[in-house]
């Protein structure tokens, strides 16, 4: 297990650096304001698939186990086709940032990103978590191939570079997948819409609870982008947006843990196991994850500004007032993703309904007085409420000592020692 959480690490952290070169290519190029509206094009494509995601979304996993591939892969990718057009052309009728024919892509985008993500967890759901990082890291890949040629070979200047590089990515890695998981596209075949109805009705049953906490998490997330863009412009996104990535970038360790966790816990049925697997792999994800926030946070101004432009030279404040929240919202994501896998959905909700509370509370108070300081500061004060609920939930439920959350040096020279095996067998390898 060990090692899967360290292939996932190192493909996460590949797969930032990409992005990161992406964000400066983008910045450097079309400046605050065009980087606020690729924020803002990537935002409304993730909350489409908040809704695609009811049954081809994190139940997926869960179920993949539980039940043949047909039976989930046919109404997964139904269904995303059908969120992917209502949703589209519910934004074609309401007057919006972006304009309709971006709104347009926004709508094939979705769909695209919606079938590469069910191999995706199709792959975890049969814990093929190399293949599942190896189709996860071509999509930066291919997006920062097709940013440079756009930007920097053609010298263009405008945001269609960047959906042609959505095309490819979401394009390139759903035909990854297939490959990957070719055998179960060979035994594909239709069923008679009885013997669905069981597996939709697990679909929906977990795919309902998990979605209505990320669909709540969302604007927990992400409101700010739009309460910026209200009360300001999307340069002043652009910037935020910026700082926010560079932010949660530290959430690699956590997610690289949550990932391989996730996939235990849900083929596990051991309450005990899983409950101990959290807290070891969450006092390791802090550990790391508290090194990395120091090092973002004592970051000058003048780094920002040489890397993304003249523009950006606010980033260090937010990242300063955001470090906080964002250390202890991994927390969140081990305890959330503990949850997840023994199917306790509403437990995210309940933790993302109280982020949003302090979310609506904080924003339109502290954002239209306080800039992009009070966006920062609000995010926060909602990421740490987000953790704090899961944490004393789970603490009463475990009930494991306080003894029991300190890191030991055992526990430190068993990673250590885990990692030199890990490194030794891949330079054996290679």
């Amino acid at each position: 297990m060990f090692n899967k959480i360290l292939n996932t690490f190192g493909t996460r952290i590949a797969a930032a650096i990409l992005n990161f070169l992406i964000a400066v290519v983008i910045s450097q190029t079309l400046g605050d304001v065009g980087k606020g509206v690729q924020s803002l094009m990537l935002t409304t494509i993730t909350f489409i698939l908040i809704f695609a995601e009811i049954v081809c979304g994190e139940s997926v996993v869960f179920l993949a186990s539980r039940h043949s591939f047909s039976k989930i892969a046919i109404p997964s990718f139904l269904w995303a086709l059908l969120i992917s057009v209502l949703m589209g052309a519910g934004l074609l009728l309401f007057p919006q940032e972006l304009g309709s024919d971006i709104v347009v892509h926004v709508a094939i985008l979705s769909f695209l990103a919606s079938a590469s993500a069910i191999n995706f967890r199709f792959l975890v759901g049969k814990e093929e978590i190399k293949k599942a990082n190896y189709n996860t890291l071509l999509q930066p890949v291919l997006i920062i191939l097709t940013v440079l040629v756009y930007y920097v070979a053609l010298k263009k200047e405008d945001i269609y570079g960047y959906i042609i590089a959505l095309y490819l990515a979401y394009g390139c890695t759903f035909l990854l997948g297939v490959w990957m998981l070719r055998d179960e596209y060979r035994q594909l075949r239709l069923f008679q819409l009885r013997e669905y109805r069981e597996v939709l009705a697990d679909l929906f049953k977990y795919g309902f609870l998990n979605q209505t906490g990320h669909f709540v998490q969302f604007f927990n997330l992400r409101l700010s982008y739009y309460l910026l863009y209200a009360y300001m412009d999307e340069g002043r996104v652009g910037v935020y947006s910026n700082a926010v990535s560079l932010a949660e970038a530290i959430w690699i360790v956590s997610n690289s843990i949550a990932l391989v966790q996730y996939a235990r816990i849900a083929n596990a049925n051991d309450r005990a196991y899983s409950q101990k697997l959290t807290l070891e792999l969450g006092k390791i994800c802090l550990l790391v994850s508290a090194c990395a926030v120091v090092v973002l946070a004592l970051l000058p101004a003048a780094v920002y500004q040489f890397v993304f432009g003249p523009e950006f030279g606010e980033m260090a404040g937010v990242i300063r007032i955001l470090a906080p929240g964002v250390l202890l919202y991994c927390i969140f994501l081990i305890l959330g993703h503990y949850y997840s896998g023994i199917g306790r959905y509403q437990m995210n909700t309940f933790a993302a309904l109280c982020g949003l509370v302090a979310t609506c509370v904080l924003g339109f108070t502290l954002i239209p007085r306080f800039d992009i300081r009070g966006a920062a500061l609000t995010a926060s004060v909602a990421y740490a409420v987000n953790a704090l609920f899961l944490f004393v939930f789970f603490l009463r439920e475990a009930r494991f000592k306080c003894r029991d959350f300190l890191l030991t040096r055992q526990e430190l020279r068993q990673y250590v020692e885990e990692c030199k095996q890990y490194l030794t067998k891949t330079e054996t390898h290679e």
